[in-house]
């Protein structure tokens, strides 16, 4: 398979998440069944053209998608894509989430046509079998951390005075108290992910630079980003902190992981950024 190739496949995806977006922001608006179960169908048809996409530069470059900034990004965007797909077939009353998480995928996977797609060679270190582990963690957090900014999103758009006149809108979600409990458990999932992912990246970075810990940039945001996880959880457990507080803090939580995954690794001078620049 040739670069072209992934390139009609990569923009045939961004189209139909484009499409995909519509759908879901209409029918969450309209509150239209229908338009809802054709966006989740689209978003479906996306998802396997970008797994097509990474399939085909996989195999012409011999790695996952963890080198340079258009394969990171756009492996987020894939991320998110697929929790949607995922809850919208595993619980349809959730499929009004579309509307908040496509755009967020629309915006990361135009961020990342936007840079260089040249081919980046995997060898040495970043052969790694530890790399894929912690690559594969680092996607995995992202993603529940992403569902539980959604739900947070929708506990206060309900939540919102004057909300009574617009519960048309959402009503096909879930009760405030369930989506309350899939926002907590989606950031513990996220927050055990992130975990796996630091060790597995600690176990590497001794493989590849001889330390475990080096307080880089990016390690250091990673923590950062553990700790406002494990601050929620604190509140949540220990203090009681439940529905409307918790939602505020799982919305404010999720610029913090935003910018230790996309932003650290561009903006900071750091042994992680060089991988991500694509070397």
């Amino acid at each position: 398979m040739t670069l072209s190739t992934e390139i009609v496949l990569i923009w045939s995806a961004v189209m139909a998440y484009a499409l995909s977006t519509v759908l879901f922001v209409v029918g969450t608006v309209f509150t239209g069944k229908r338009l809802l179960s054709a966006g989740l169908i689209v978003a479906t048809v996306g998802f396997a053209l970008q797994s097509a996409s990474i399939a085909v530069r996989w195999g012409r470059v011999g790695h996952a998608p963890f080198l340079g900034f258009y394969e990171v990004v756009a492996a987020y965007a894939f991320a998110t894509v697929a929790t949607v797909v995922f809850l919208g077939w595993w619980r349809p009353q959730l499929r009004p989430l579309g509307a908040v998480l496509m755009p967020l995928t629309l915006l990361a996977l135009g961020a990342a046509m936007l840079a260089d797609k040249s081919d980046e060679i995997a060898g040495g270190t970043l052969a790694s079998w530890w790399l894929t582990v912690h690559v594969l963690f680092a996607k995995l957090s992202y993603s529940a951390f992403i569902i539980a900014f959604a739900l947070a999103v929708v506990y206060l758009l309900r939540d919102r005075p004057g909300a009574h006149r617009t519960d048309a809108i959402l009503d096909k979600l879930p009760d405030q108290d369930v989506i309350d409990d899939l926002a907590y458990r989606a950031a513990a999932l996220g927050l055990v992910f992130l975990s796996v992912m630091i060790a597995a990246g600690a176990i590497w970075a001794n493989e590849a630079w001889g330390r475990y810990w080096g307080w880089d940039p990016i390690e250091t945001w990673s923590l950062v980003t553990w700790l406002v996880y494990s601050i929620f959880l604190h509140l949540r457990l220990t203090m009681g902190w439940r529905g409307k507080r918790s939602a505020w803090v799982l919305v404010a939580a999720l610029p913090v992981v935003a910018f230790s995954f996309a932003v650290v690794p561009v903006v900071y001078n750091s042994i992680h950024g060089a991988y991500l620049k694509g070397l």
